[in-house]
């Protein structure tokens, strides 16, 4: 049950280490390098009413002087952040990408896939050829007998989704195939299957009725059709076969779990044999599947999605073997299609860069093989990332805000009245439990069996690509290893995981303007201590909660205290169940509810272990600190500089439909308003927007 900060469309990009000479641990000042975002009063707009808007307050002039780049569905200070860390990686890698004697293993193989990468001529020379072998084998798919090691092959080859519960689906062809912790006893790793197979980003996209979806529809057809013309399609073929498709991810879209009740870990817990998993889709044969794929035999598999299953075994018994051909070319085709020749990349481009997410220009190459290499081999990257930019000093008061963040939810803990002595008990249990995790693992990938040539970029990937895939799979039947990483180093977001009881902060994240040494407490705390308050509280959110100490899905809670977490709970969800005018949809508040629940009660945590800091220090949330601002006002408006940022409408739409995180300005405004300590701190009166009089707390 991974949660990440973050929502995709607006955040970003992957980060890596410079190669500018200066001592460990200070951020670059190179004139090749952007600026970095530092927290500054001076930013707030003090023409603006803080009670009235405080976005606006906070952000108004940081947006207006950031205007959206062309090249992104979003800017922000996180999308700030993430383009000057991938500078800092090119840097890195154009050096390791000169051939030398001197030259380690892991630079060989980082610069080697980089040069590759940004060799535009010879992969726009190779075309399709790089994917030939298996659309040749899907031409031949003649029996749907062939179906589970054709399948196989297309999954050894496509990149691995990254693993995160919040999400619609699986990204990938068909449905997806993981290692994940059993539900019900953690230590144990499953071989699990999930939802897949959309090429849009989620069920919703094929069902809702609106006019911009149809829309989208229509231009989605479109997209097919080409995709499949430049595989060698003729024309006309292309165009009925892009209809079929759309009607056949329709039905896996028909049989999808919904998102929101994705959310709920209880609907996912579904184990079978192999026996019931083979019953629920006779068509598709598991067995062949699993061996194809190397899955070790197992007396239980985890199927998070069975009704999606059983839509998938309709279509295997009922649909013509060229429908699945025409299917699955288009699928593997067009799951790669940003990294093949530019007729492929620009079609792909077309679609899902301004049709989705509505940027204008595609990012520079640069950029695009930078964040591939943290992608393919991100812990080989993230060694020398760490090295330069995380110092141990970094990690140590890190690892004191964590502590002093944890102890202000153990006196939250106590200070529930509604929270029985049973549950209270347990709840204190599970937090000195957590397991916090900065910056980057304590053991580091091996990827010395990966072949990384210099004239393959596809070639790369798709080795790096088959080593990764593996990797996991290796997994299943092994015990959980709770101090393994589900990103790398150098990523700009941080995550919770219900079932490793962990939280878990890349290094990536510990730059300005989140973590800052040179910043007062006020700002740290304001800043990356939110997201670490944020990130406590996700194991204590509407479906956190629901996992014990262990990491177990087990109901540790009395009915009572229950009924009174989900009454308080309610309230964000009403909240912030929402018309969202940049986005043209309505927020649901249900499916955002665990996010904007770690939102307003990570701040109050975080406000109240300031104020225990600043106390040690003899001073007070009142005291001055820069700028003419308070200590308190400081903390609050470093809240908001993380957050300020906007998107492109398209880009707004797709990310309040599938995935579960309140765009920005609602992560602010909604979290200060049921806040009577901001009120203090700018002095907002009752009946101004920023004092919500129904004010809706949990933590």
């Amino acid at each position: 049950m991974m949660r990440v900060l973050v929502y995709l469309v607006c955040l970003v990009l992957l980060l890596s280490v410079g190669v500018i000479a200066e001592p460990p641990g200070t951020p670059s000042s190179d004139a090749s390098m952007p600026r970095l975002e530092r927290f500054s009063p001076d930013q707030v707009d003090k023409s603006a009413d803080p009670c009235n808007d405080f976005f606006q307050y906070a952000c108004s002039k940081w947006i207006k002087a950031n205007p959206i780049p062309p090249d992104q569905a979003a800017w922000g200070t996180f999308n700030s952040l993430a383009i000057w860390n991938l500078a800092a990686l090119r840097n890195t890698l154009e050096q390791a990408s000169k051939p030398a004697d001197s030259r380690s293993a892991v630079e060989q193989k980082a610069g080697d896939y980089y040069a590759a990468c940004m060799d535009e001529t010879a992969i726009d020379k190779a075309g399709l050829s790089p994917l030939q072998p298996v659309i040749d084998r899907i031409a031949r798919l003649q029996d749907k007998s062939q179906l589970p090691a054709l399948v196989a092959s297309i999954h050894q080859i496509i990149r691995p989704a990254d693993l995160n519960f919040i999400s619609a689906q699986y990204g990938g062809v068909l449905f997806g195939l993981y290692a994940s912790p059993d539900f019900v006893d953690a230590t144990k790793q499953l071989a699990t299957i999930d939802q897949s197979g959309m090429g849009m980003p989620s069920r919703e996209f094929y069902l809702k009725d609106d006019e911009k979806s149809k829309q989208i529809r229509d231009l989605y057809v479109k997209h097919v059709a080409r995709v499949l013309q430049l595989t060698g399609e003729a024309p006309a073929q292309a165009t009925a076969d892009a209809q079929m498709v759309l009607a056949f991810e329709t039905a896996l879209a028909n049989a999808a779990m919904d998102i929101v009740a994705r959310r709920d870990p209880k609907n996912l817990n579904n184990k079978m044999s192999l026996q019931q998993l083979q019953s629920l889709t006779p068509s598709f044969n598991w067995k062949a599947y699993f061996g194809a794929m190397h899955v070790p035999d197992s007396p239980q598999y985890l199927n998070v999605s069975p009704g999606f299953f059983k839509g998938m075994e309709k279509l295997a018994a009922n649909e013509p073997i060229e429908h699945w051909r025409a299917y699955l070319r288009f699928s593997t085709v067009n799951f790669m299609g940003n990294l093949l020749s530019k007729p492929f990349l620009d079609e792909n481009f077309e679609f899902y860069g301004k049709t989705i997410s509505g940027a204008q220009q595609i990012q520079p190459r640069w950029r695009r093989c930078s964040t591939y290499a943290d992608t393919d081999l991100g812990e080989a990257v993230g060694q020398a990332y760490v090295a330069r930019y995380f110092p141990p000093q970094s990690k140590t008061r890190m690892l004191e805000m964590v502590k002093a963040i944890e102890n202000s939810l153990h006196q939250e803990i106590d200070a529930q009245n509604w929270m029985s002595a049973q549950t209270r008990k347990l709840a204190h249990e599970k937090l000195r439990a957590q397991v916090d995790k900065i910056g980057y693992p304590d053991h580091w990938i091996d990827y010395s069996s990966v072949t990384i040539k210099r004239d393959d970029f596809l070639g790369n990937v798709q080795r790096a690509s088959n080593f990764e895939i593996n990797r996991r799979i290796a997994k299943i039947g092994k015990p959980t290893d709770r101090h393994e990483w589900g990103m790398t180093p150098p990523t700009v977001n941080a995550y919770e995981d219900a079932q490793t009881n962990t939280i878990n902060f890349p290094a990536g994240i510990l730059q300005p303007p989140f973590f800052d040494a040179e910043q007062v407490d006020a700002a740290n705390y304001g800043a990356i201590g939110a997201v670490i308050g944020h990130e406590i509280i996700h194991g204590y959110d509407d479906q956190g909660r629901k996992f014990d100490a262990n990491g177990n899905l087990r109901d540790w809670w009395t009915p009572a205290d229950a009924a009174s977490y989900e009454q308080k709970d309610n309230c964000i969800a009403d909240e912030y169940t929402q018309d969202v005018p940049e986005a043209g949809v309505k927020q649901d508040g249900k499916l955002s509810l665990g996010e904007d629940t770690a939102d307003n009660g990570g701040v109050h945590l975080t406000l109240n272990a300031l104020q225990s800091t600043l106390e040690s220090q003899g001073k007070s949330l009142d005291s001055p600190a820069e700028g003419g601002m308070t200590q308190e006002q400081t903390f609050f408006a470093a809240y908001a500089t993380v957050w300020c940022g906007e998107l492109r409408p398209e880009a707004a739409r797709t990310a309040v439909l599938t995935q579960g995180h309140s765009l920005n300005r609602y992560r602010v405004n909604n979290v200060v308003a049921n806040m009577p300590e901001f009120a203090h701190a700018f002095g907002c009166k009752a009946g101004q927007k920023m004092v919500r009089a129904n004010a809706c707390r949990v933590w």
